[in-house]
């Protein structure tokens, strides 16, 4: 089958739909079909993510595909989306993200091809951006089907997009790594990994791990990843005098060695789409800690089984703290909430199994 996965950045966009874009397209040109992604970065730039070689690349080069998007960019991009399509004659085309697949599903009208927009964020977010939530809905009648993450994310969306979707998780694939902790290191490390914005909500993390920072000397804090909020962070740990326990790493294409050498996850967002960075700490052996009022965490983590769900009352960084407290205290509660983790977590969401759900609606929708 010739398929199109198209998305806006895949060089410095960092985040969970490119990387499973990544994944699911090098899987699927390993079982035969003709993969061809199109992005808007400049023409010859890299992946961040491994993209098999085999996966043949159009980068459009319209505008700055880091930023966001321009109105009159938009025009540009539309156009050429429509234009590349039109003459590559794909079976179907897949839109990672609204910020493409609202523009394929304008650009491809009048155009016999299929689109399938797959969804990597919850409701809520249009709900804060009314004119994105207009444009999702008016470009949803122009969409042959979506992919959402889980059961709970389908069911908050209006019934209109709602039918239309089909869920499938993000796969995690087997982390092959080493247990450096397990080695005499003498720094236990409490880690989070994620983008630096208002979602992820790291202010309340650090204020946390600053009220017990004093009882657990040996620990440090690591947050991989960057953002808009590095900045505010660095000067919230600095002001708390926590640059030394506290460290922002930024982003790194070697987030399994990340893994390897931490003793707890923590995630500390109000919402997540699907909690990737957790399931996948989470199929390390890691114990996990997050709030129960996060749709994408709450459906991961199982209380006092695989980690610790957080109840909010009280204070955000004053439970997040409790719940670190208990959990860093013991390690043998730690490692049979790790080897619980690990077990479920393989068992729901093998790349085999995600690669062949996708498998089947591209055949599906490119028949229909």
């Amino acid at each position: 089958m010739k398929i199109f996965f198209a998305i806006k950045n895949l060089s410095s966009s960092v985040g969970g739909a490119e990387r499973v874009l990544c994944e699911i397209a090098s899987i699927l040109v390993n079982r035969g079909h003709q993969i061809t992604v199109i992005t808007f970065d400049s023409k010859g730039s890299n992946s961040f993510y491994y993209l098999d070689s085999k996966i043949r690349r159009i980068d459009l080069s319209i505008g700055d595909s880091s930023s966001q998007t321009k109105l009159f960019e938009s025009f540009f991009r539309l156009r050429a989306l429509k234009k590349v399509i039109v003459k590559e004659k794909p079976s179907v085309v897949v839109g990672f993200m609204h910020s493409i697949y609202i523009l394929l599903a304008f650009a491809l009208i009048g155009v016999s091809i299929p689109l399938i927009a797959s969804e990597h964020i919850v409701i809520d977010h249009y709900r804060k951006k009314p004119f994105q939530l207009l444009l999702l809905i008016f470009s949803s009648i122009l969409i042959n089907q979506f992919t959402v993450l889980s059961s709970s994310i389908k069911k908050r969306y209006p019934y209109l997009i709602q039918r239309k979707m089909k869920v499938i998780p993000n796969p995690i694939k087997n982390v092959k790594i080493k247990k450096f902790h397990q080695k005499n290191f003498s720094r236990k490390i409490l880690l989070n990994i994620g983008r630096l914005e208002h979602q992820k909500d790291h202010l309340t993390l650090i204020k946390a791990f600053s009220m017990i920072a004093g009882s657990f000397p040996q620990w440090d804090l690591r947050i991989v990843g960057d953002g808009s909020m590095r900045n505010k962070l660095k000067k919230e740990i600095n002001l708390l005098n926590l640059n030394k326990r506290i460290f922002l790493k930024g982003f790194t294409k070697h987030i399994d060695s990340e893994y390897a050498q931490a003793d707890i996850f923590v995630i500390s967002s109000f919402y997540e789409s699907f909690g990737l960075v957790t399931a996948e700490a989470m199929s390390c052996g890691l114990p996990c800690v997050g709030f129960a009022s996060c749709p994408g965490t709450n459906e991961l983590i199982v209380h006092e089984k695989t980690g610790l769900l957080v109840d909010s009352i009280g204070g955000r960084s004053a439970s997040l703290a409790s719940a670190l407290t208990r959990i860093m205290s013991d390690e043998k509660f730690r490692k049979i909430l790790g080897k619980t983790g690990e077990k479920e977590i393989k068992k729901k969401f093998s790349e085999k199994e995600v690669a062949d759900s996708w498998e089947h609606l591209l055949y599906n929708v490119s028949k229909n």
